[in-house]
């Protein structure tokens, strides 16, 4: 009996401690990226601040790695409209939708931005970015062989002769960067092999969603036509001078008193100041790579967290998401 509970009081001790250590490694990732006082990551308001003091983040910090696109379009209301606005569709019921979003890592809590099933029809898949990346087709290729994968509840049924049906798969990529991009353009997985779509081929349609062009897509989705709205006031902000705290602060208020994204922002203010700030200081922080040169920028960047959060080599280029393929060259650097 006695070493019964001693076992348990040490499983209760261990399980403490690695609470303790998960929570003040992602703590400190956030007062890293967000410049935020390590004893109070919750960034309350100034005294005279008229943002709201609405519901705190929830447990778990779970939206701090969402971004702002896919936080807002997780609500299948508004995610079942602009999918209507994709597929052309009218569809009403929420209900019919099934989101297939696939899980990450720790620091990189989602591998795709959005997919969604309806009513085993249609298969969406809709990146959101701020930089083009003409590699979207062969991501694509991984994210939905994963899915459709995940939809094999018995995978001894791909060894049968009885074909196994999919929903239709749709492509999609939501481009709000400062490039001037077309309104609409394809990309092709045989781009990347020379063209010759003989054997194997994916299309994915790029839309340009930047506020105030006469993008269809937006006509047909007022959620995704408000979302580019926020974005572009932020940018306006900036543009005049605000800092990016001060400029995401007045674009919430802005949208707020004219029935923007109202609702949403009004739950959700504080998650949308942290989300947004996140976003746009690593934007800034990839300008500066390009200014430094990429691998410089990179290689004093990891050298930062290493020496500000007493972390690894490894850990500092999770944080960064460095590629695999590139770790080894960024080790060579630190003698590793």
């Amino acid at each position: 009996m006695f070493m019964k509970k001693f076992v348990k009081n040490i499983l209760v001790s261990l399980k403490h401690q690695l609470h303790f250590i998960l929570t003040t490694h992602f703590l400190a990732y956030l007062v890293f990226f967000l410049d935020l006082p390590y004893n109070n990551v919750n960034h309350p308001h100034k005294a005279g601040d008229s943002m709201p003091n609405l519901t705190p983040a929830a447990k778990g910090g779970n939206q701090y790695r969402d971004s702002l696109f896919r936080h807002y379009f997780k609500d299948k209301v508004r995610l079942l409209s602009l999918c209507n606005a994709i597929l052309g569709t009218d569809y009403k019921d929420a209900s019919l939708l099934d989101i297939t979003t696939l899980s990450g890592e720790f620091f990189d809590a989602q591998k795709n931005d959005i997919s969604c099933v309806i009513e085993d029809k249609f298969l969406i898949l809709a990146e959101h970015q701020s930089s083009v990346n003409k590699n979207m087709p062969f991501r694509f290729l991984s994210y939905v062989t994963e899915i459709l994968n995940n939809r094999i509840e018995d995978k001894r049924a791909l060894y049968k002769n009885k074909l196994i049906k999919f929903p239709a798969p749709e492509f999609v990529v939501l481009y709000n960067g400062d490039d001037n991009e077309p309104l609409k353009r394809m990309m092709r997985l045989s781009d990347a092999f020379g063209g010759d779509a003989h054997s194997l081929e994916l299309v994915v349609t790029a839309y340009n969603i930047n506020y105030g062009l006469p993008q269809p897509l937006m006509k047909k989705c007022k959620y995704l036509n408000e979302y580019s709205f926020f974005v572009n006031r932020v940018k306006k902000g900036k543009a005049t001078g605000l800092p990016t705290d001060d400029a995401i602060k007045e674009a919430v208020k802005y949208c707020i008193a004219h029935d923007v994204m109202k609702k949403y922002l009004e739950e959700n203010a504080k998650e949308v100041f942290t989300m947004a700030r996140l976003e746009w200081n690593f934007d800034e922080a990839k300008a500066a790579w390009k200014e430094e040169g990429m691998e410089e920028g990179i290689l004093s960047s990891i050298r930062n967290l290493m020496e500000s959060m007493k972390w690894t080599v490894d850990q500092a280029m999770d944080a960064l998401k460095i590629s695999y393929d590139d770790r080894g060259k960024y080790k060579a650097a630190f003698g590793l």
